[in-house]
Order: structure tokens, then sequence, then C-alpha cells
């Protein structure tokens, strides 16, 4: 069974960008996590959130917006461990 994976194209300008938006924000996300700072960590998931929106609605590109979910979802679950851990 062939799956397919979702990629940036780094020849498209607009995923290069959003590229580094999104690696900013994981960054981000983690950093305030590491400093204590769960509020801003959860500004940065919407922010993530935020981006996929974008993907979807402004710029209709559907590879851009699967990645994007991808990062949200990503850092929903790692927020929700660190919360459990923090319990």
């Amino acid at each position: 069974m062939a799956t397919s994976i979702v990629q940036f194209d780094l020849t498209n300008p607009q995923h290069v960008a959003m590229r580094k938006l999104m690696a900013d924000i994981y960054a981000r996300h983690v950093e305030a996590h590491s400093q204590g700072l769960p509020l801003m960590a959860l500004r940065y998931l919407g922010m993530a959130q935020g981006l996929e929106k974008v993907a979807l609605y402004v710029l209709a590109d559907h590879a851009l917006t699967q990645l994007c979910f991808d990062l949200s979802c990503a850092l929903y679950a790692q927020q929700e461990c660190l919360l459990e851990v923090a319990a």
C-alpha cells in the first residue's frame, strides 16, 4: 500500500517563507515551555493554527495547509504531554 507524504515544495517561495515561520513558532513554543511560560506556549500554538488558516483560506494551498495542521497537532500533543508531566 502506497502512502503519500506531504512535503514542502522548496521551489515555491510561499512554502519556503511558511517553513521559516513554522520553524520559528516551533522553537519559540519549546522555549516558552522550557522557561515555564505555558500561556506564552499556548499563544504559539494559536499562531500555528493561524498559519493553517492562512494556508487554507488565503493561499488556497492544501499541501501547505496539511503541513501547518501537522505543526498544530505536534504542538498540541507536546503541550498535553508537558501538562501531564507537570501535574
